[in-house]
């Protein structure tokens, strides 16, 4: 009798060891499921994010390229005579040097809004925010002239101003719009509210023309930096001779 009970007290006894391991590992196995879909969760985010970014690149990259290509021009041939290049086109100079500038701030603030809407960041994107916020510094540095000074809510500002969004009815996916010249030109002539957001160019224009263009200089050579990095091998900015402006060749 005294071995049955034995032999019943050992297999109740295995019963309860094979139930607490059992659970053990199902909670353990729970547990790492829950990890693994953390981990893929935060990788899609990571993935999302980039890509969110990487479909403004090319605009961006086009944008930067086009604005250091005014600035080398402005450094290189004077603002004199850029604007006596131009004078048949009345206010052509000014204007197109104002929206320049605001196109490439239209495209800084889609990129930001495509990141936002996605949550995360890439490795890529990380090296593209380094360098954009290299740009902004040296438009909101106050230890420079006064021209072509731009504080930083002031180019989120003109950002916003230059962008609106659609969102595609199946995807969800938002699409950024940035103005055109056309639309920029009428606003900027016809909205002095609109226009008053690009009186550090007005200001930038004539301290150039005293030779002042420190500040140029330090935003052409950040944006040829950036766009190095947006189009490395050169599918969207072709066009553009990007070469960094050297005053010693003026001196």
């Amino acid at each position: 009798m005294s071995t049955e009970w034995t032999l019943a007290a050992f297999t109740v006894a295995l019963s309860v060891i094979s139930v607490v391991f059992s659970g053990f590992f199902a909670v353990r196995t729970t547990r790492l499921s829950h990890q693994l879909d953390d981990e893929r969760a935060l990788k899609r985010e990571q993935q999302s994010a980039t890509k969110a970014a990487e479909r403004v690149y090319e605009p961006l990259a086009q944008a930067a390229a086009e604005l250091q290509s005014r600035i080398y021009n402005i450094v290189e041939t004077g603002w004199v005579p850029l604007m006596k290049r131009y004078e048949s086109h009345g206010n052509y100079a000014l204007t197109s040097t104002a929206f320049l500038f605001a196109h490439y701030f239209g495209w800084i603030e889609a990129r930001r809004q495509a990141v936002l809407s996605s949550s995360g960041e890439g490795r890529r994107d990380e090296e593209v925010q380094r360098l954009i916020d290299g740009v902004l510094r040296i438009l909101r540095r106050s230890d420079d002239s006064e021209g072509f000074l731009f504080f930083t809510t002031e180019q989120r500002a003109i950002g916003e101003l230059m962008c609106s969004f659609e969102t595609h009815p199946e995807t969800g996916v938002r699409t950024a719009n940035v103005m055109g010249y056309a639309a920029f030109e009428k606003k900027y002539r016809t909205k002095p509210e609109f226009a008053k957001w690009f009186m550090p160019i007005t200001t930038g224009m004539t301290l150039v023309s005293t030779g002042d263009v420190r500040r140029l200089v330090a935003i052409q050579t950040a944006l040829v930096d950036l766009i190095d990095t947006l189009d490395p091998k050169r599918r969207y900015t072709a066009g553009h001779e990007l070469k960094v402006i050297d005053l010693s060749d003026n001196v």
